[in-house]
């Protein structure tokens, strides 16, 4: 994958969390290769991050894989309606109900 994609895939992460590139650094367990990349941009131009930085980057935005690779906002919406739809699966029915009594409090 292009690495510019991803970069600018991390930079809309970062933009969407509210996270600087030195605080993603620092954070998400990742060599500083990822800002080293944007310093030397023509000496670093063929390389990509691995799929293991791409996956840290993801655990540290609180996102999966799947919605990392997400280009558009109609998909990234449905990625993460389909990983609430997994997490409400495995509550407990009373565990339900309490999130029932939630939503209902957002209206």
């Amino acid at each position: 994958m292009d690495k510019k994609i991803i970069l600018k895939r991390i930079d809309e992460l970062m933009k969407e969390k509210g996270i600087t590139n030195y605080q993603l650094k620092e954070n998400a367990d990742i060599s500083s290769t990822i800002y080293q990349w944007r310093k030397n941009a023509k000496r670093d131009e063929a390389r990509t991050p691995s799929l293991r930085s791409i996956e840290k980057i993801c655990d540290y935005f609180g996102v999966s894989l799947s919605y990392f690779f997400s280009f558009n906002e109609e998909q990234q919406k449905d990625i993460k309606d389909k990983e609430l739809y997994k997490r409400i699966c495995r509550l407990s029915y009373d565990q339900v109900n309490i999130l029932n009594d939630l939503i209902d409090q957002l209206k």
